[in-house]
Order: structure tokens, then sequence, then C-alpha cells
């Protein structure tokens, strides 16, 4: 499958996060405002797994997590 959607995020600031595995593409909407971000990065198929390594943890926070992949450069904002 090449796009995969979460949607039930145990997350309060974020909505739904699709992954792109063709595009490399991550796209997030937060709960607020209800804004969409598209972000490109190197390898999505690792970013997936990084994102479903978080929903194992006991100490989970999607949107830290989300926040931390944005500081790192893992991933890098599309602008339109």
């Amino acid at each position: 499958m090449t796009v995969k959607n979460y949607t039930d995020l145990p997350s309060s600031a974020i909505k739904n996060i699709t992954i792109d595995t063709v595009k490399n593409t991550v796209s997030v909407e937060y709960t607020t405002g209800n804004k969409q971000y598209t972000y490109s990065t190197e390898d999505a198929d690792s970013f997936d797994q990084q994102l479903l390594a978080e929903f194992d943890s006991d100490d989970i926070s999607v949107g830290r997590f989300m926040n931390q992949s944005v500081n790192q450069g893992t991933l890098k904002l599309l602008v339109d």
C-alpha cells in the first residue's frame, strides 16, 4: 500500500496523519483550526515504522514525535 492514513490517533493536537510512500510525503492535520501541512521526507517507509514504534511506546506523544521530526530535519515543510 502506498498511502497510509492514521485517523484515531492518541493525540489531542493531531487529528490525522497521511503517509505517501511513493511521493515520500507526510501530511498532518491538526485539531486546532483544521489546518493541514504537508512535509517531505527522504524515506516515508522508515518514517512510518518510527511512527508505529511511537504507538507502542509507554510514553506515547504523537505531537512530540512530529515536533522532533520537524526539528531534526526528518520532515521538511512543503510550501505551495
